[in-house]
């Protein structure tokens, strides 16, 4: 067997096989700070070397890394690793003339393996350290304790039983009422010698008994408020001894009370309100000792006390430790009390700001020793185990390791908050203790497109006891694939992985489980967790289902449009390809699988290698199927002209036309530079802003006038001869040359008229096409003809008509043929209309 020795905040390892908690402290050595924390030391107490590091996963904090240990003699290893850390920097002094004296402190969790004389067990711990800057000398405690340490709690609707701070294999039974199988305000809890669960159900003013876990037997005593015989009222302690007597506090009435078994046979009442000699105030916790005697918490009177039986013979009060150096030691609320298998006390001293255990060698107050237990909720209840680890439930659960260091519990603990914790009692352990499997997670999800396999997903097996796990058969049902890839047994501290798969065959849900067998202590023959597989299927749409650019220069990259893909399926989508066809091109981040709901975006660009326009498809393909956006654009010239063609308009020969202009436009990055400007006979550069360059990005004007030398349709063009990549740049010009004056007919019939009668008017329009004004020296018709009105007068303005009324008056019958006759001074005069007619 094995057994420690207790000497202050450290121990001492004898010849002990086998410990489930201990404590050691380091000095000397070095510590630094940096990526992390590092402490070597080789001076121990006991003597042993640690060495640990804690690499840094943000601003003081750390995690993984390791912490090693080896005593003196060898016979004690401890090999762990960080699963968290904290770590910072204080400096003190300064002032005039001051001294600024730097340090670190650093508390960091571990969970490992602990080995003494070659057996082994899972171990989590606690170290605390201290050193100052520039590798200076470190100075710590360690402590440790079994991982496997399975307890049972109440709350004030359930209890619960977990192997270890974490919720590991946590089983909840209860509910809030007051019927069979339900509790309210279960606030304390206790083990008889055959493990079956004891409950103060306080304000149901009853004792529970159960079995087990499940429930099984179900016996209750009391459920009547009051304060007679059989009566309860806000009962809260429990205990029950080595004879099976059941010990219940029942606070509400001032009393303890016990009774020989769920009968209530024997009912025996002890207790008066005060603070002499057998009496009590503000009292909730009862413990009781392996010789039958009494431990009560008198909180309201700041002292535990022991009696040796129900007549409270004996009387013997704690309220101070001896004095040391002249000083004692006091309680500030002791409200809870336990006792541990060598008859040390300890009790849980429920001091406001700063809670915490105080264990002594027993009622004389011997090695007073105690230990804060950190901020939280404030301290509900005491136990403590065979290894002399103590239990305290309020603020979630702590274990005191030797008295050395605290862990506090997380994760599934205390499902209706760690305020809600108040009874906590340690499940009784052979030694050394057995295994204990855990399984993590304790339920397994995976989605999966339907027809395609899911990647393994990893569920851990690990060995958190103190003996060897020796796993059987490993199978998953439901549709549900395993490969095992743990070995036959399993060393304490060690875990191993199984890969699990889902390969859906339609959408939906399905369920199935996985199952281990073993010989583990904690959890039975077989293990199981839930399998959820979920049948997906994606589903994909992409917006906007086209893309149109506007004109982009030539040989240049339009800005990026964007396209849209998104998941409107169930399942993920993973994109396989996306192509944009020349002179298209994409950049997309669709790379990974796209989750459903969830849209990745595809950036198009257009880069145009000839003028005009030009039309593709975007092409996605995934596995919903493939999808298409129409892509459309036109490339431009870098240098262009507009128009491309300018007509100058009917211009009398001998005359030159009012400028018209060609707007030039550089669309380039770079300036572009003339050679030459010029246009073709007839036509004429009247105006020019280009210069001999033109900057990026800018236009300019020039102007055009035509000449013509002869009648008729003139064509031209002009042209701009440049060091664009499309030079030259080329407009083409039209114009036609007419004469000075034009008519508007050259033939006038009148029609048959009656001898002797005026025929209608007809009218003849004379344009003068000249820019200067036409003089008209005579307007006259031949007989039979007659000038009925006029608006030409004896001159008309450039560029101005006017129009001639004639009438036919024939004489005779017959056909008539005359003229109308304009003489005037221009080039072409005169000008001549044809008249004709016919008399009746």
């Amino acid at each position: 067997m094995a057994k420690w020795k207790v000497l202050a905040l450290f121990v001492t390892l004898t010849s002990w096989t086998y410990a489930d908690q201990g404590s050691f402290t380091n000095s000397g050595g070095s510590g630094s700070a940096g990526s992390g924390i590092i402490v070597t030391s080789s001076t121990t107490t006991p003597s042993g070397a640690l060495n640990l590091n804690c690499p840094s996963t943000g601003t003081g904090t750390c995690a993984g890394g390791s912490l090693n240990y080896v005593s003196g003699d060898g016979s004690t290893a401890i090999s762990a690793a960080f699963t968290s850390g904290k770590f910072a920097e204080g400096c003190s002094g300064g002032g005039k003339g001051g001294h600024v004296t730097c340090a670190y402190t650093f508390t960091g969790y571990f969970a490992g393996r602990l080995t003494v004389n070659g057996l082994s067990q899972a171990i989590t711990g606690v170290t605390s350290q201290a050193f100052g800057t520039g590798g200076a000398a470190a100075t710590g405690t360690t402590a440790y304790n079994s991982a496997y340490a399975p307890f049972y709690y109440s709350d004030s609707e359930q209890i619960h039983r977990s192997d270890d701070l974490q919720g590991t294999n946590q089983i909840s039974f209860g509910g809030q009422g007051a019927g069979v199988g339900q509790f309210y305000g279960a606030y304390g809890i206790a083990l008889d010698s055959a493990q079956r669960i004891y409950i103060a159900d306080t304000y149901n003013c009853r004792v529970v008994r159960v079995d087990d876990m499940t429930g099984a037997n179900w016996t209750t005593y009391g459920g009547v408020c009051g304060s007679g015989t059989g009566q309860f009222y806000d009962l809260s302690g429990i205990a029950v001894d080595s004879a099976g007597k059941i010990y219940v506090m029942d606070t509400g009435n001032s009393r303890l009370v016990r009774i020989d078994d769920m009968t209530g046979a024997n009912w025996v009442a002890f207790g008066a309100v005060g603070s002499g000699t057998g009496q009590l105030a503000s009292f909730t916790s009862v413990a009781v000792d392996a010789a039958g005697r009494i431990y009560i918490a008198d909180a309201g009177n700041l002292r535990i006390v022991r009696m040796d039986d129900m007549t409270g013979a004996n009387w013997t009060a704690l309220t101070q430790s001896p004095p040391v150096n002249g000083v004692s030691r006091t309680f500030q609320s002791p409200i809870a009390v336990a006792v541990d298998s060598a008859g040390r006390v300890y009790i849980a001293d429920n001091e406001y700001y700063q809670p915490a255990v105080v264990r002594v060698d027993d009622m004389t107050g011997a090695n007073w020793t105690q230990i804060y237990t950190g901020p939280g909720n404030g301290l509900n209840s005491i136990s403590v185990d065979s290894s002399g680890t103590a239990f305290t439930g309020g603020g979630g659960i702590r274990m005191v390791d030797n008295m050395a260091g605290v862990l506090t519990s997380s994760g599934a603990v205390g499902p209706i908050g760690s305020y809600y914790v108040f009874g906590v009692t340690p499940v009784p352990l052979p030694n050394p203790r057995p295994s204990a499997i855990g399984l993590s997670p304790a339920a397994l999800t995976i989605s999966q497109n339907v027809g395609t396999p899911s990647a393994p997903q990893p569920v851990t097996v690990s060995n958190f006891g103190g003996s060897l796990l020796n796993l059987g058969g490993v199978s998953a049902a439901g549709g549900f694939g395993v490969t095992n890839n743990c070995p036959a047994s399993l060393l304490p501290g060690a875990a191993c992985t199984l890969s699990v798969t889902f390969t859906p065959s339609a959408a939906g849900q399905v369920d199935g489980s996985l199952t281990v067998t073993d010989d583990s202590g904690n959890a039975g023959a077989a293990q199981s967790i839930a399998l959820t597989g979920v049948g997906t299927a994606p589903a994909a749409s992409a917006t906007p289902t086209q893309l149109s650019f506007s004109s982009q220069v030539q040989n240049t990259t339009s800005a990026a449009r964007s396209v849209f893909l998104k998941n409107t399926g169930t399942g993920p989508l993973q994109v396989s390809g996306v192509t944009a066809p020349a002179p298209f091109s994409q950049t997309n981040n669709c790379a990974a699988a796209v989750a459903p709901g969830v849209s990745c975006t595809i950036l198009v660009s257009f880069t145009p290698t000839a003028i005009g326009s030009v039309a593709a498809t975007l092409t996605i393909a995934d596995n919903a199927g493939t999808q298409t956006v129409r892509l459309s654009g036109a490339g431009v010239a870098p240098v262009s002209a507009s128009p491309s063609t300018l007509s100058l308009g009917a211009i009398a020969v001998g005359y030159t036309s009012a400028p018209k202009t060609v707007t030039l436009t550089n669309r380039s990055t770079v300036a572009v530079n003339f050679s030459t400007i010029e246009s073709s006979a007839a036509f004429n550069i009247t105006s020019n802003t280009c210069g001999v360059t033109v900057a990026a990005g800018i236009s300019c004007i020039v102007g055009v006038t035509f000449s013509p030398a002869a009648m008729g349709n003139a064509t031209g063009t002009l042209t701009f001869t440049d060091d664009a990549v499309n030079s030259p740049q080329t407009v083409n010009l039209t114009g036609t040359g007419s004469p000075p004056v034009t008519l508007s007919s050259n033939t006038l019939n009148l029609g048959t008229v009656a001898v002797g009668a005026i025929s209608s008017t007809r009218t003849v329009t004379l344009t003068n096409r000249q820019p200067i004004p036409l003089s008209f020296s005579s307007i006259a018709t031949t007989a039979g003809f007659n000038i009925a009105t006029n608006t030409c007068g004896a001159s008309i303005a450039g560029g101005a008509s006017c129009a001639i009324g004639v009438t036919y008056s024939p004489t005779a019958p017959g056909p008539t043929t005359g003229a109308l006759t304009f003489a005037d001074d221009a080039p072409n005069t005169p000008q001549t209309v044809t008249l004709t007619g016919t008399g009746r």
